[in-house]
């Protein structure tokens, strides 16, 4: 598979242990605070449910981050930054489970801080490894922009390929969920070969659609518009 599709499966992957696991510790702390016998018994299980499903988030997008970098465990720079926040917290999150699944999903009273506190710091772990893997996507931008900047391009064609690649990102943050990410039409229509203007491409990109199609026009500004425009002009 290519290390495209191994990308959007480590992207999307991330969110599930970076919300769970801290959704898990605050369902465990706030059981262990009521007296309520049947919700503290639901708040638990909430708990575990929530650690489960972030544990085997964690570890698809471990899985799928090994794919992509061709099984490189620790790298450089950001990216060893990245996986230095990574591997503690997806063994500290499989071990509290495991913890959990030996006591049959319960949640004995004994023990139970010493497992709230490594949940909370399997989660703060978590949260370092997001930070941590979206300045690696900056870099990586911001170095993509340094080596056109510095290529012998045209003035002309340099200003129009980075317009493009702005546009690019843009579409793919703003408006790929609806369009597909190659433009070709989801719940949206395909986009290829527009024969509207500038202007109303600009127009509809602004105002939207009811009932169909967000304005952005509080969100985009003129240029970033432009830049969607330029994008756009060259799905073909």
């Amino acid at each position: 598979m290519s290390p495209t599709f191994w990308r959007q499966i480590h992207g999307g992957s991330t969110h599930l242990p970076i919300v769970l696991l801290l959704a898990s510790a605050v369902f465990d702390f706030v059981a262990w605070r009521v007296r309520d016998e049947v919700l503290r018994c639901g708040l638990h299980t909430a708990g575990f449910g929530s650690a489960v499903v972030g544990m085997l988030g964690g570890m698809g997008a471990v899985i799928a981050g090994l794919a992509m970098t061709h099984g490189r465990m620790l790298g450089g720079g950001y990216e060893k930054t990245h996986h230095l926040f990574v591997w503690p917290a997806l063994a500290l999150s499989v071990v509290l489970v495991g913890w959990r699944l030996l006591k049959g999903g319960r949640t004995p009273r004994r023990g139970l801080g010493a497992y709230l506190t490594g949940m909370a710091a399997a989660s703060m772990l978590m949260l370092g490894a997001g930070y941590s893997g979206g300045e690696i996507l900056l870099a990586t931008e911001n170095e993509a922009v340094g080596e056109l900047l510095s290529s012998n391009l045209p003035t002309a064609t340099l200003d129009q390929t980075v317009l493009v690649a702005t546009g690019q990102k843009l579409f793919l943050k703003n408006c790929a969920h609806c369009h597909g990410a190659d433009a070709h039409g989801d719940e949206g229509p395909d986009l290829h070969n527009l024969a509207w203007t500038d202007e109303q491409i600009a127009t509809r990109i602004r105002n939207g659609k009811k009932g169909q199609m967000t304005a952005f026009a509080g969100k985009f500004s003129a240029d970033e518009i432009r830049a969607v425009i330029a994008y756009l002009r060259t799905l073909e």
